[in-house]
């Protein structure tokens, strides 16, 4: 498919996001406001979800609230790594402080006939739609994670259960260059897009 053939129908904001978002780290003040906090749950709340079993709890952290979760992303990285450097220490508390808002993502699979798997998979959507609902708000936004999934403390911040996950978290406020969360180009689908034919051969898309 050709980049001219990429270019979304004019009236379609849906394909706007998902074609020309870009993620941005470099987020300031001000963060999204409690009626936008709404809208980027309200829009988690649409991911895939097989069964209806919403496996994922979302937790929002801004304000004084981020130092509670830097001690916990400490805490989670000491937990796998007890001989961890102050100054891997200091940037993983660091980065609770990059946006004014954060909004983790917990995978939290149910017992239920629906795979652990697919329920993480649900849980994983949450964080890709807050991103599309932060970019049609005008927000930045960008998803992140650590190499550590838990840690007593993030285990008791969060309220995970023993089978639960974190996934990260994603990194909402005002783009400090704007310009740069959009222009994303035409992606390249050679070696990632195919089409089956009719006798089974995978084609080049």
């Amino acid at each position: 498919m050709s980049a001219a053939a990429s270019v979304p129908p004019s009236g379609v904001p849906v394909l706007s996001a998902l074609l020309d978002r870009r993620s941005t780290a470099a987020l300031v003040e001000p963060g999204p406001d409690a009626a936008e906090v709404e809208l980027l749950l309200q829009a988690a709340a649409t991911a895939p979800d097989h069964g209806r079993l919403r496996p994922w709890r979302l937790v929002v952290i801004d304000g004084d609230a981020r130092a509670r979760f830097a001690d916990a992303l400490e805490d989670g990285g000491l937990s796998r790594t007890p001989e961890l450097s102050n100054g891997i220490r200091q940037k993983l508390r660091a980065k609770a402080f990059v946006a004014p808002t954060l909004i983790a993502v917990v995978a939290a699979p149910r017992p239920a006939k629906v795979e652990r798997w697919e329920q993480v998979a649900s849980a994983a959507c949450t964080a890709y739609a807050m991103v599309l609902a932060a970019h049609g708000l005008g927000l930045g936004a960008m998803w992140k994670s650590v190499p550590f999934r838990t840690g007593p403390l993030l285990a008791d911040l969060l309220d995970m259960e023993p089978d639960d996950e974190l996934l990260g978290w994603v990194l909402v406020g005002t783009p400090a260059d704007p310009s740069a969360t959009v222009g994303r180009g035409a992606a390249e689908l050679a070696g990632i897009a195919f089409r089956l034919d009719d006798e089974g051969r995978l084609l080049p898309h």
